[in-house]
């Protein structure tokens, strides 16, 4: 089941959250680790890409997992953490229910996620330091954002072809 397959921007924000779960350490480690926008380069952008991917396609079972014993389809936990994550909407339409599903659905999901982000970088070849360098980018460089919203795309189009 291929639920977030093309929904980047929900698996984005729940990289975009864990790395600053990662980034939680020393202010001045920190800063030094900090990359100038300038030198995320289209590589580094196509590994995170990688690291998106293989984690969106874990995220995938692992949230059909959690959810099979609760009263919740998958698109509707995501919609809810979308709204979540963005104080611009109104959340109020979730009820008592959903939000007891999603505390108790979101702190497993995070624990599986940092393992599965941990496994990916491995396996792509992304240190963790130039993982949260990139998320930092991502956050505050709009060039950033644009040139990885890019890449994804094209690999989505050569994925189709």
């Amino acid at each position: 089941m291929k639920f977030f397959k093309h929904s980047s921007a929900f698996v984005l924000v729940l990289l975009l959250m864990a790395g600053s779960v990662f980034a939680q350490g020393n202010p001045m480690q920190q800063k030094m680790q900090q990359a100038q926008p300038d030198s995320i380069t289209n590589e580094d952008l196509k590994k995170f890409a990688a690291v998106t991917n293989d984690v969106n396609q874990k995220m995938d079972e692992e949230i059909a997992s959690l959810l099979a014993d609760k009263d919740m389809d998958p698109k509707r936990f995501e919609e809810i953490m979308m709204k979540q994550r963005n104080p611009q909407t109104d959340s109020a339409d979730v009820t008592e229910q959903e939000q007891k599903t999603m505390d108790e659905v979101q702190p497993k999901l995070m624990k599986v996620q940092q393992k599965e982000i941990m496994s990916a970088m491995k396996k792509n070849g992304l240190q963790p330091q130039r993982f949260q360098s990139i998320v930092r980018a991502l956050q505050s460089n709009p060039e950033v954002a644009k040139r990885y919203r890019q890449i994804v795309q094209e690999e989505q189009q050569g994925n189709q072809n």
